[in-house]
């Protein structure tokens, strides 16, 4: 079983089409569909079931997808852990990102792994939650951050730091009155939010505040996907922007002014989340360095 095959079949198997898989692959659909053909003689078993020109994954399809996603993913594991041996690292963390939290203590984090664990290299992924769920499912990554606190079973989550949410107003905007927002007030006006999909944590985060407190959830006036468009918008007068304070500060701009919010709205947690099994020595270090950060800094 070649390595191609595995990936030639993923491609057939996301675009259903033979001729749309064989563009993204660069080949001609003809020796595409002999791979898949002697794909199938291998494995003894019809991958996709083909009817009037179309095409659809076989239950002993949809289960071969798994696999293959499964081995590749060990391939591509292999090739890392190898290139990073060869250039002196002794150990291996994949890390995902979600929800835009590129802030101030990751970054000191990062830093003090380097200093803890210089042997150890730690490789970050940005990504969405659903991604995130889906790379721990394969083994694509060792943990993930995130400030979504519902998860499926099967997940641990550990707080590493917590974070007040703060917002960003236009200059001139009447809620500048106010030293800080209460969510009565901030439910008055349009928002500027990140993404559902792309910062589904953070949007659920928001969401569950006008919830609790049994208030309408406020007009939205444009999703962005991270906080850098938010503030451009802000700065433009589109609405005001929410998010947490330590990702708001990171994006200065001269029109926008930044206030906390009333004690109504809770600090936001943020975790470290892998699958519930035990983790890795280099893992459990790295928490614990996380950990060290959110208790010893301030933003």
């Amino acid at each position: 079983m070649r390595i191609r095959h595995l990936h030639y079949f993923l491609v057939v198997a996301e675009e259903l089409s033979f001729s749309r898989a064989a563009a993204r692959v660069h080949i001609e659909p003809s020796p595409l569909s002999r791979a898949i053909k002697e794909l199938e003689t291998e494995l003894g078993a019809h991958l996709f079931q083909r009817t009037k020109g179309r095409i659809r994954l076989t239950w002993a399809g949809e289960v071969f997808r798994e696999e293959a996603h499964r081995m590749l993913t060990f391939m591509e594991g292999a090739r890392t852990r190898v290139h990073a041996a060869a250039s002196g690292y002794r150990g291996r963390l994949r890390i995902g990102l979600t929800d835009s939290l590129a802030q101030p203590r990751l970054i000191r984090l990062l830093a003090l792994c380097r200093e803890k664990a210089p042997l150890t290299e730690v490789q970050i992924v940005e990504m969405t939650v659903s991604e995130m769920v889906k790379a721990l499912g394969y083994g694509q990554i060792d943990a993930g951050f995130t400030v979504h606190a519902g998860l499926d079973e099967g997940f641990v989550k550990e707080v590493v730091w917590t974070d007040r949410p703060a917002i960003a107003i236009p200059k001139n905007h009447p809620l500048l009155s106010r030293d800080k927002i209460p969510l009565t007030e901030l439910a008055l006006h349009s928002l500027i939010l990140c993404h559902p999909e792309l910062c589904s944590g953070g949007y659920d985060v928001i969401r569950r505040w006008f919830c609790e407190y049994t208030l309408p959830l406020p007009s939205i006036s444009q999703y962005v996907s991270g906080h850098e468009p938010m503030m451009m918008l802000v700065a433009a007068g589109y609405g005001i922007g929410v998010g947490l304070e330590s990702q708001i500060t990171l994006y200065n701009h001269p029109e926008v002014i930044v206030r906390p919010v009333t004690s109504d709205a809770p600090s936001v947690a943020t975790f470290i989340t892998m699958l519930d099994h035990p983790p890795s020595e280099e893992l459990s270090q790295f928490i614990a360095r996380a950990q060290q950060v959110g208790s010893t800094t301030t933003v």
